[in-house]
């Protein structure tokens, strides 16, 4: 089996827990530097804003650095030649523009998500450049109503979709996620889909939860449901720890399935 070169994993509520001082577990750094060593790229896969992630990635603390951020569930980020981070390509402005074609096309389908939110107590807007970019619900039952609710407004344009990850949302192309940047960013690479290893725990992880993304699937154990499903359909492996420490642990599963003769870990799965 293929050797893994390149991590993608979520960041919040995968490597950190929710609510978590956000530190690096030490399983997770010694799995990390374990990876970099063996010549290995990391990138953070998140629904995080670039500001948001560079500073959860400060706060992290780990011993190694990610080569890569891709943020806001679709756009990439590497390095520049100053050491700051920016954009990796082109396919974030082609991102940019094509949500901003598809959020003009899309105002009647926001104007009617507006007033159908009007009589949910707790539903609050999210507002980006004076346009609703997305929803924050009270609670993940009244998320799981208003995401029925939107597929049903948005049924007549295809192109319009959504990210969910707890009680928020964030309104998109269908064509850009997680799974898509990640795609783009193994074309950048060059990096074959089966040396990717990807986790997540959460609905927005999905799309890179998919073996024509990853060849390597895992996820922790405090994952939803619907992420240990397809984790466990795809042949990935749902970790018995929670966070950071479920994704060493499945990590170390990975590498000794790639590279038998090296790795002796054991995993059991949940």
């Amino acid at each position: 089996m293929a050797s893994i070169r390149l991590l993608s994993t979520d960041f919040d509520g995968t490597i950190v827990g929710f609510g978590s001082n956000g530190r690096c577990s030490e399983a997770l750094a010694e799995a990390l530097l374990d990876h970099r060593l063996s010549g290995g790229l990391w990138a953070i896969n998140t629904g995080r804003s670039l500001l948001h992630a560079i500073q959860g990635v400060e706060q992290l603390g780990s011993p190694v650095q990610p080569d890569f951020l891709l943020t806001n569930e679709r756009e990439i980020f590497c390095h520049g030649k100053d050491g700051e981070w920016e954009p990796y390509g082109s396919w974030n402005a082609l991102c940019s523009e094509r949500h901003s074609f598809l959020f003009d096309q899309a105002s009647g389908i926001l104007s009617e998500i507006r007033n159908s939110i009007g009589s949910r107590p707790g539903v609050k807007l999210i507002f980006e450049d004076g346009l609703p970019a997305g929803l924050v619900a009270p609670d993940e039952e009244t998320m799981d109503e208003l995401a029925v609710d939107i597929r049903q407004l948005a049924s007549g344009l295809s192109d319009f979709s959504f990210q969910r990850n707890s009680i928020y949302m964030r309104f998109c192309h269908a064509h850009y996620d997680k799974g898509s940047a990640l795609a783009e960013l193994c074309r950048l690479e060059g990096v074959p889909v089966s040396q990717v290893f990807a986790a997540g725990d959460h609905h927005n992880d999905l799309p890179m939860l998919r073996k024509d993304r990853a060849g390597f699937l895992a996820c922790p154990a405090n994952a939803i449901p619907e992420v240990k499903s397809a984790v466990r359909s795809a042949g990935g492996c749902v970790a018995s720890l929670e966070n950071g420490e479920g994704v060493a642990e499945a990590l170390c599963s990975a590498k000794k399935m790639a590279l038998p003769e090296e790795r002796h870990c054991v995993v059991t799965e949940e």
